[in-house]
């Protein structure tokens, strides 16, 4: 009232108290009204009491104008009520529009974290789809030193390296792994294995790349033969079985004659290493049915 802005809690008080007032005046009314016609009838009976029924009459005449003005007041404080619940609910909702907010971008953050675990699954299976090209049906442990398959297919293929002295802990070995195809027939898709004894030594540096980053790089096929590693993870598979493995980014094929070489690889060997240092080949030709162990192998020992 009077401009006066209320809380909620007031208001309801306050609302109580008009009610209970409202109340009050009604019996009041009740009661004049009663007495009112009480002297009504008295006044059959005698012109005696005409100015105590005016008396009554403007006190009953008051009453009502306070009851009037007591109903307004309390419609005037219900409607503030009413405003004061609509402003309540409204908070409420924003509260509610805040949580389911919260709960979205909690979702999006997840959506987005299966996004990216979802492309890397994409990626591994693109490179075991890559490897499946070249893969062989047994392990380069189990290959034999001298060639199998139809006399046609034959082929030499050996290390050429030099080891550099980088330190007293470290040393590098630097070299070629050369392919030449020395049967009557043509191979196809080479896939070359680096088994490393001890196996935490397998590391490859040089020319090699990861596949996924190959194929981003868009090398040229016609330039040169590009050798990547067809393993997503093939780091890890290095250290734990001491093998790494090595295909050309496009298809290749060697005829009667042809040679190709993985050139410039780099092995770097730390001294720690106390047992001899053994790097050993292989080389599979799988479409060919064709697979052969390199001629010569690496050893170092300190």
């Amino acid at each position: 009232m009077q401009g006066e802005k209320l809380s909620y809690s007031r208001l309801i008080s306050r609302t109580k108290y008009f009610q209970e007032k409202s109340l009050e005046l009604e019996k009041e009314l009740i009661f004049a009204n009663d007495q009112l016609a009480s002297l009504e009838k008295q006044l059959e009976s005698s012109k005696d009491h005409e100015s105590t029924i005016a008396h009554l009459k403007e006190e009953l005449n008051q009453l009502e104008k306070r009851l009037e003005t007591q109903t307004e007041e309390f419609t005037q404080m219900k409607n503030e009520v009413e405003v004061t619940k609509e402003r309540k609910n409204r908070t409420d909702d924003s509260t509610k529009i805040k949580g389911f907010e919260d709960l979205l971008a909690e979702m999006q953050i997840e959506i987005n974290e299966k996004d990216k675990r979802l492309q890397h699954y994409q990626g591994k299976i693109k490179n075991l789809e890559k490897k499946a090209q070249y893969l062989p049906t047994e392990k380069a442990a189990e290959v034999e030193a001298k060639p199998t398959g139809i006399a046609d297919h034959f082929a030499v293929s050996y290390f050429n390296t030099s080891i550099i002295i980088l330190d007293k802990q470290s040393v590098m070995i630097r070299g070629d792994l050369q392919i030449e195809n020395c049967g009557g027939a043509k191979l196809t898709n080479p896939l070359v294995c680096f088994r490393f004894s001890p196996s935490e030594m397998a590391t490859l540096k040089g020319r090699i790349y990861p596949i996924e980053v190959a194929e981003t790089k868009a090398l040229d096929s016609n330039d040169r033969v590009h050798w990547v590693f067809p393993d997503h993870d093939w780091l890890e598979k290095a250290k734990e079985k001491g093998e790494i493995w090595v295909s050309p980014l496009h298809p290749v094929t060697l005829h009667p004659g042809d040679k190709i070489a993985i050139e410039s690889f780099q092995i770097p060997i730390k001294s720690e290493f106390k047992d001899p240092v053994i790097i050993e080949g292989f080389v599979y030709f799988q479409s060919n049915n064709y697979r052969m162990k390199v001629s010569n192998q690496i050893a170092l020992s300190y």
